[in-house]
């Protein structure tokens, strides 16, 4: 009988045709180089001290002859340990200097010893952190279970390419938080400082991993569930339907020193940068309409049941309509359940029902309103709205809107 390891990997290896086409549409930054982990041969184990090696290919001299292909993606995907993997990472920037992506490693490579429990749930909780912050800015953002050991990377995608100095700053202004997070060391970022004339780093994609007998599990976000990691079909199809973000906020000009770890601060004052949520407040200066979206009726079925907190079934096509809407406006999500709740904690309560019903069906929003004036907006949708602006239309606006509410109230004229 196959164990649950074999069946996944046949999951991947049946699904990745479909996950070549998706890494070469959306983690391709540069096709002329790839970096490839190598397994050893039992004497080169020996002589190495370990199972792998990993290099930057192809060969200097054959660089724009050898490239990266669906084929050589494919086999990616569908590697396994004992039909000798080939497990490939992709590059950080292209030859001009864009990246499609940014990817934060945390790492555990202690898994042994004694304190790798601890160490990993910290590993965890620091990532989970930074999933929400940049979900939070309005990014779709991938976690990923790399080695089912504590190690965690964190993948956001844009929908162009981005400046690579305003990827690796949007980058750098998360882990240099690190110490705050509880983390043992300033996670590496991909990509890293731009050095004229160097190829960049490269990021192993999702898959299997190197030297363990561990496919990559994708955090869904239901952190309430018993096990709310996916594997197999559920992970490969969470990666394929990753909705890439808008472009990273400008790169301010500051001077971030290089990657520190605990080791490194013993003796030296930790970097003063600017925080995560500074940056923010520069992301929301992208000239972006705000447009107020109503929850039940629009997004949602009216269609209730029990509970203050249930929320009907995802009303066709409002899932693609956020994402529109996504491209050229800040989504608020605009509800009068909120005007019912009575306490403090009922009010959460209902925000973070509304928020699980929206990840879920991965609706694009940037904020849920919770309080009980109205948000300032440039647009407001709703299906009991009535559109009236007589300063622009004159005085027949007025009519117009009297007979579309009374239409919404079933008022025969």
């Amino acid at each position: 009988m196959a164990t649950k390891h074999e069946i996944i990997g046949e999951e991947w290896k049946e699904r990745a045709t479909e996950l070549a086409e998706w890494a070469m549409q959306n983690m391709v930054n540069r096709k002329d180089v790839w970096g490839q982990y190598s397994v050893l041969t039992p004497s080169e184990r020996i002589k190495e001290g370990r199972s792998y090696k990993a290099m930057t290919l192809p060969r200097k001299d054959m660089r724009g002859e050898d490239m990266v292909t669906l084929d050589k993606l494919t086999r990616h995907f569908a590697s396994r340990h004992h039909h000798k993997p080939q497990i490939i990472g992709l590059h950080e920037k292209s030859k001009e200097t864009t990246s499609k992506w940014l990817g934060i490693d945390i790492d555990c490579h202690d898994s042994d010893s004694v304190a790798a429990e601890d160490h990993a749930r910290r590993n965890l909780n620091g990532a989970l952190k930074w999933w929400r912050d940049f979900q939070k800015m309005g990014y779709d953002p991938l976690l990923i279970d790399t080695n089912g050991a504590g190690g965690y990377h964190l993948w956001v995608l844009f929908r162009e390419p981005a400046p690579t100095e305003d990827v690796y700053m949007l980058a750098k202004s998360f882990v240099t938080q690190w110490e705050g997070n509880n983390l043992d060391e300033e996670p590496e970022t991909f990509p890293k400082k731009v050095k004229e004339g160097s190829l960049g780093s490269w990021f192993r994609l999702p898959g299997l991993h190197h030297t363990k007998e561990h496919y990559g599990k994708v955090w869904s976000g239901d952190d309430w569930l018993d096990d709310p990691w996916l594997d197999g079909h559920a992970a490969i199809d969470a990666i394929i339907s990753v909705v890439p973000g808008p472009p990273p906020p400008k790169a301010d000009k500051q001077d971030l020193s290089p990657r520190k770890t605990r080791r490194s601060t013993l003796k030296e004052e930790p970097v003063k940068t600017k925080k995560a949520s500074a940056r923010r407040n520069n992301f929301k200066s992208t000239g972006k309409s705000t447009i107020c979206l109503d929850l039940d009726g629009v997004l949602a079925d009216r269609t209730y049941t029990k509970g203050k907190t249930a929320i009907g079934e995802p009303i066709d096509g409002a899932v693609d309509f956020t994402r529109e809407l996504a491209e050229f406006s800040k989504i608020l999500i605009l509800t009068a359940r909120f005007s019912e709740m009575k306490t403090q904690q009922e009010t959460e309560k209902m925000e973070t029902s509304i928020k699980a019903w929206l990840d879920k069906h991965n609706f694009s929003y940037d904020e849920i309103w919770t309080k009980s004036a109205k948000p300032p907006a440039q647009a407001y949708i709703d299906d009991h709205g009535v559109y009236c602006c007589p300063k622009k239309e004159g005085i027949g606006a007025f009519k117009a809107a009297a007979k579309a509410t009374k239409y919404l109230l079933k008022i025969k004229d």
